[in-house]
């Protein structure tokens, strides 16, 4: 193998992981290029089902990397370590419903997704099995997995999601990377990308990886009329390096994958790769977040496991506008010892996560105080706000459909952007390049040895998790690429 035969991945989460696993499985050498030295130092113990004890690793955790000519209030979750995010996240993963990728185009022809859930079914079902799926009983509005291992909620938790689908509600137990009901791991999550996945990786002769690598931009030749290779400092020495490319894939997260594609400047792309209608860093949206407290009348078992209430039907919504709900233990010791004993309890935590209509506007550019750095600008319109607001008196509809009496007491956080950890959009795929920088097999239009498989490439954020359904999109254009690559039918 030579290097300029070989894929170049950029990002060890989730997406570049996996996307690199499916390129070495169809023999195509892989260069992946990673920022980080290590993975964090962790530990999670589980026994029964149940997770008895969990720690994380923050040295590489980091709120501050965007510019400082970002909007405020907002934030930006970032971690330079290899597996990114996946050594922190809460590893929920619910398929995307069909009708999510069908509901932009309701409103506007922009938010038109290229692909149908029929085009990821088979790759959904690859990622699932990579990550372990753990699930329950089939939940109205989500599609169900491929789970390895099986999770029932409590006798009176699954008493109350029987009546609530009956009422055409979607309550069960929270698809989720949870393994295995027994696991002893060094890493602070149950799935973590590169202890799982790139680690495995490197023990091929096809892959390389390379430590410390923060990339800078993507080198273009007009001469050949393709990215040529890509120029990376070395974290450890401040070097530059250049590493020869047949392709490349960006999954570096949506800010610094939109960060890298704008420093990518050549006299044909003079704003950025493949830039060549101003779309690059437009569209940004990201879930709004908010966490409260829901009071029953009547004491439940203390979950072990989250119980998922599903969106509302798509037709009985407007278009773009959703919210999912997540219960689980309140803060306080005494719920969370009642989670070990099967205790009850009267008080649960819920987690929010609400949509946002996609806009136009510039939501990342270079920065104005460093140009190597991001800056960022969302903020959440009063439609987005209302939305949140409606879930609070949603789940007490749920619950009272289901027989049981309960109230959102508050206090309620003020919506920061960012705190979703779920940025997405600001390089987009769709089969008009007017309206996306990438094709449906998220190529870039204007350079098509390029490829962006991160949720960068998201046209519009359904209000699940978007972890699945990024490395279901990440394997397919892997897949892809390695067809072209192995006839030839790419340059």
């Amino acid at each position: 193998m030579t290097s300029n035969e070989s894929v170049v991945v950029v990002g060890s989460g989730p997406c570049g992981a996996f996307a690199a696993a499916g390129l070495i499985e169809r023999g195509i050498p892989v260069v992946m290029l990673d920022a980080g030295f290590r993975a964090p130092r962790g530990a999670v113990v589980r026994l029964g089902g149940k997770t008895l004890f969990r720690k994380k690793g923050y040295a590489e955790y980091a709120t501050n990397r965007h510019d400082p000519s970002s909007d405020e209030p907002l934030t930006w979750i970032s971690s330079l370590s290899l597996g990114g995010l996946s050594n922190y996240w809460t590893s929920a993963v619910p398929r995307y419903a069909p009708d999510d990728f069908t509901d932009g185009a309701r409103l506007d022809e922009r938010f038109r997704w290229p692909i149908g859930y029929d085009d990821l079914v088979p790759y959904y079902e690859r990622a699932e099995r990579e990550l372990g799926l753990t699930a329950g009983r089939p939940i109205h509005g989500v599609p169900p997995g491929a789970a390895e291992h099986r999770v029932e909620l409590p006798d009176d938790w699954r008493a109350i999601a029987d009546r609530a689908q009956e009422h055409g509600h979607g309550v069960g137990a929270l698809p989720m990377a949870r393994g295995g009901s027994s696991m002893l791991a060094p890493r602070g999550t149950e799935y973590s990308s590169y202890h799982c996945t790139v680690a495995r990786l490197e023990s091929s002769p096809l892959f390389r990886l390379v430590r410390g690598a923060f990339v800078l931009s993507l080198e273009w030749s007009s001469t050949h009329d393709r990215v040529r290779s890509v120029r990376y400092v070395d974290r450890s020495t401040g070097d530059r390096h250049d590493v020869p490319a047949r392709a490349v894939m960006l999954a570096a997260g949506a800010i610094d994958t939109t960060a890298i594609v704008l420093r990518s400047t050549s006299p044909d792309f003079p704003t950025g790769l493949g830039n060549s209608r101003d779309l690059v860093g437009r569209y940004l949206h990201d879930h709004p977040r908010e966490w409260w407290v829901v009071e029953t009348a009547s004491k439940l078992t203390a979950l072990s496991h989250p119980v998922y209430v599903a969106r509302d039907d798509h037709a009985s919504s407007e278009p773009l506008m959703s919210s999912s709900l997540m219960l689980g233990a309140t803060p306080r010791w005494p719920d969370r010892l009642f989670v070990y004993t099967g205790g009850k309890v009267s008080a649960f935590g819920v987690q929010v996560l609400g949509t946002m209509v996609p806009s136009p506007d510039v939501g990342v550019r270079l920065g104005d105080w460093d140009g190597a750095r991001p800056s960022l600008h969302l903020r959440y319109d009063a439609q987005a706000k209302r939305n949140m607001e409606a879930a609070r008196s949603r789940i007490v509809q749920v619950l009272a459909d289901a027989g049981l009496t309960a109230r959102v007491p508050g206090p309620f956080h003020d919506l920061t952007p960012g705190q979703s950890v779920h940025y997405a959009g600001t390089v987009r795929m769709h089969d008009d390049p007017e309206f996306g920088v990438l094709d449906r097999w998220n190529r870039m239009h204007d350079v098509p040895n390029v490829a962006v498989v991160d949720p960068s490439c998201f046209p519009t954020g359904p209000e699940k998790n978007p972890t699945l359904t990024a490395m279901a999109i990440a394997a397919r254009a892997a897949d892809r690429l390695a067809d072209d690559l192995t006839t030839g039918s790419l340059r």
